[in-house]
């Protein structure tokens, strides 16, 4: 086989992409995997780099566990993984990379494409001041390197990341002020969770009777409303919120901190998906627009299949049913198994997506993003950062005949800065939505061009035939 082909590249070595990898390499597919990490892990199963030296594992937490069990499965196969690279261009059938200062197309016969997703930037007054992080930065941190953000610690938003990151904070030496939780669920809503997996339920209870055990309280129905500071982060500002998380008045409580971790859920990263010309379509509790797919994970292009959070947010454990599906069904397309085989080994794998299904749409619908959540803005709070369009630029713009994204552009630069809409994007279609009266799924997201990430000119420049 040519040095520049294979028969599957796989973008993303997280768990949905390694899990693919594992079921595709079992059917005898050749597969490459993709990541622009230095080490395989994605962001749930990140790992400290290969210098650092891991005295006690058991301090390391549950998901440094799980993932190591997938990376020894990885490794034990002997599937290749190119680490350091960047994906920046995609067509159905080859992907343009680089690493360090080049550059190189690999053809392939199939795509899988287990981008995973980042935080949901919500836009509030203060949150461009030093000391305002997104929770994943903080985790990243902690994770890879080991160091802390700050010392004294809010965490506020919504979803199970802030729990797992409280308790991370705390047991490396942070002082955790508290944890603010929009969602604020009756038994009732919960109920369903009984009925499993059990594993997502006790990983649930575990976070909450951490946080109790550390004393680090844990706030139902609280939100920050704004961060405040000269140079830096110095006090925030809390209230209550109804169940549409509009501010209850009256409610408003002050918190001296130096640090404070915003995590309002995750965005899919669907860059690559839309590039390469995949259908996509809105679902505000998979975070947002999503491709569209088969029950098997292949999209609106034959052979390309997409898996994991940057298909629609769902979690590790699902993450990883969904790269084995697709690694599965890659290998069916190729020819490398019968109907009869692809049958009978998806089959568990359907079941337990199901079950995990349960779970994730009871947590998804406690964790979707209310009206409320994007009321705090003022017109002076900055929405694009690269371009410092705020709020009421935007608000302007609308009022002068602006109802898409599209038609902010010419006035605010709005999504053409270094993070090409990441930050700006998933707020302004919130933003548009609300002040023009129009559903979220009617707000097409900007456009994408390649380079989906900022490449340097050397790479271009220095552009081989084959890797």
């Amino acid at each position: 086989m040519p040095a520049n082909h294979v028969e599957l590249a796989i973008v993303g070595a997280g768990p949905a992409g390694l899990a693919a990898a594992l079921e595709a390499k079992a059917a005898g597919v050749d597969a490459v995997v993709f990541d622009e990490n230095e080490q395989p892990g994605g962001q749930i199963f990140r790992q400290p780099p290969a210098s650092f030296r891991v005295v006690d594992k058991s301090r390391m937490g549950r998901d440094y566990t799980r993932g190591r069990r997938l990376l020894e499965a990885v490794a034990a196969a002997d599937i290749r993984i190119e680490n350091g690279v960047t994906v920046w261009n995609v067509a159905p059938d080859h992907l343009a990379c680089y690493r360090d200062d080049r550059s190189w197309n690999i053809k392939s016969d199939a795509i899988i494409l287990a981008t995973g997703a980042y935080d949901r930037p919500v836009p509030l007054p203060g949150w461009t001041l030093p000391g305002v992080f997104t929770s994943g930065g903080v985790q990243t941190l902690l994770k890879s390197q080991r160091v802390l953000a700050g010392r004294r610690v809010l965490l506020a938003g919504t979803g199970p990341l802030n729990l797992v990151l409280a308790n991370q904070l705390a047991e490396a030496g942070a002082d955790v002020v508290a944890v603010l939780e929009l969602a604020n669920p009756n038994l009732f809503e919960l109920m369903p969770m009984a009925m499993g997996p059990w594993e997502l339920l006790f990983d649930g209870i575990d976070y909450v009777t951490q946080l109790a055990r550390r004393k680090i309280p844990l706030m139902r129905g609280w939100t920050l409303l704004e961060a405040r500071g000269t140079d830096q982060v110095e006090a925030a500002v809390i209230g209550r919120v109804d169940r549409d998380w509009r501010t209850i008045k009256g409610s408003e409580r002050t918190l001296d901190v130096d640090t404070i971790c915003l995590g309002y859920g995750l965005v899919p990263s669907t860059e690559l998906s839309r590039l390469i010309g995949c259908a996509h379509r809105y679902d505000a509790q998979l975070g947002g627009w999503i491709p569209t797919h088969d029950r098997y994970r292949e999209t609106s292009i034959q052979s390309v299949f997409v898996a994991g959070d940057g298909s629609g947010v769902a979690g590790s454990l699902v993450a990883m049913e969904e790269g084995r599906l697709a690694g599965l069904r890659a290998a069916w397309r190729l020819q490398k198994i019968d109907d009869s085989s692809f049958h009978h080994k998806a089959a568990p794998i359907l079941k337990r997506l199901h079950q995990l299904g349960r779970f994730r749409t009871v947590l998804d619908g406690l964790s979707a993003p209310r009206p409320g959540l994007f009321e705090r803005m003022t017109d002076d709070t900055v929405i694009c950062r690269c371009e410092e369009a705020s709020y009421g630029d935007c608000r302007k713009a609308v009022s002068e005949g602006a109802v898409s994204l599209m038609e902010l552009k010419p006035s605010l630069r709005a999504g053409m800065g270094m993070c090409q809409s990441r930050i700006c994007g998933p707020t302004l279609v919130e933003v548009v939505a609300r002040l023009t009266g129009r559903p979220q799924e009617a707000i097409a997201p900007f456009s994408v061009r390649p380079p989906v990430k900022p490449i340097p000119m050397s790479a271009l420049l220095n552009q081989d035939a084959a890797e």
